[in-house]
């Protein structure tokens, strides 16, 4: 597993799509060979930078060319990776502005949540919850007029589902 962070902690898509494309090549993993590489990443807006939701797209948009054209998903969380563990307890299309905003919410279910605790266990039986509220997440924000792949601006959502059912 490799990270990128920029100062703030926000998530670097191309620096993400630039380290996966170097840990394919140097593994010489292959789509043709049944391997798959993916990239997850946050939506992280950060609100005090100007048009912010347009800035954060163009980049995510180019990391998404640069990813097909090597084969890489990537499974976006917006506005965080977080939402996906609180998609185990409870269905919500509601806005979240960023990660305490969902860390909030997710600590109805997991009071003592950390980012860096393992809540495996506490998931683990709630991952067919997970799998069908984030369809119906991709669903709603579908029939309300967004297109794929989605943007930032369609908050909430996450594409974790389809990285968790590729290894089922």
């Amino acid at each position: 597993m490799v990270g990128s962070h920029t100062k703030g902690g926000e998530t670097d898509y191309l620096a993400l799509i630039r380290k996966a494309v170097e840990y394919q090549s140097k593994n010489q993993l292959s789509v043709s060979n049944g391997d798959a590489v993916w990239v997850v990443a946050d939506g992280d807006v950060n609100y005090n930078t100007p048009d912010p939701i347009a800035a954060k797209d163009k980049l995510l948009s180019k990391a998404q060319k640069m990813a097909d054209a090597k084969g890489i998903h990537i499974a976006l969380s917006n506005p965080c990776f977080e939402f996906w563990y609180l998609l185990h307890f409870q269905y919500t299309t509601k806005f979240f502005k960023d990660y305490p905003a969902v860390k909030n919410a997710l600590t109805t279910y997991l009071p003592d949540y950390e980012k860096t605790g393992d809540v495996y266990s506490q998931l683990s039986a709630h991952t067919t919850n997970a799998l069908q509220n984030a369809k119906r997440v991709e669903q709603y924000h579908l029939q309300n007029g967004s297109s794929k792949p989605f943007g930032i601006a369609v908050n909430p959502f996450t594409d974790i589902y389809q990285l968790v059912e590729s290894l089922l």
